[in-house]
């Protein structure tokens, strides 16, 4: 028979809403309130490999590669500023993501992960529309590389 503590407790799952995000780019930290969305994947690249003796076609992982969304509110020039300097002979703007998932009602406490050398494959310059709304953007991006800073805590 099966005890009850070996069922999850609804209030131990995270609210995708508990979080804050940060962007570091040329030394600055600067907040990503407005965001809406932020989401990364890292996606492995395999090779098929056949074999003589098996029917069964097998996987090599050769590479990683790293994807995401942003999507936000146009609260600030920021992105048209930071990522019009390649558009005029500059760099290209690369950045750090420092995301924290953090709800105080989970006994998982706080995870916080780092994405490396994200960068946007659009840049928001305009989203005006006759009905009414708000100033929004999205973005696709890469990264290529992403670190585990503080795990959540296993809950037994």
């Amino acid at each position: 028979m099966s005890s009850v503590t070996q069922f999850l407790n609804g209030q131990d799952t995270i609210s995708s809403k508990e979080a804050t995000a940060f962007m570091n780019y040329k030394g600055q930290n600067i907040s990503l309130m407005e965001l809406t969305e932020l989401s990364a994947d890292v996606e492995k690249n395999k090779e098929k490999i056949q074999v003589i003796g098996s029917r069964w076609a097998k996987n090599k992982t050769t590479s990683l590669s790293g994807k995401g969304k942003l999507s936000g509110y146009v609260t600030s020039s920021n992105w048209l500023k930071y990522g019009l300097d390649y558009a005029h002979g500059g760099s290209d703007m690369y950045f750090d993501i420092t995301a924290t998932i953090n709800d105080n009602t989970s006994a998982t406490g706080s995870q916080t992960v780092l994405l490396k050398n994200v960068n946007l494959d659009k840049v928001p310059v305009l989203d005006l529309k006759s009905d009414d709304g708000v100033l929004k953007w999205d973005s696709d991006f890469t990264f290529d590389d992403v670190k585990l800073v503080t795990p959540f805590k296993d809950i037994k």
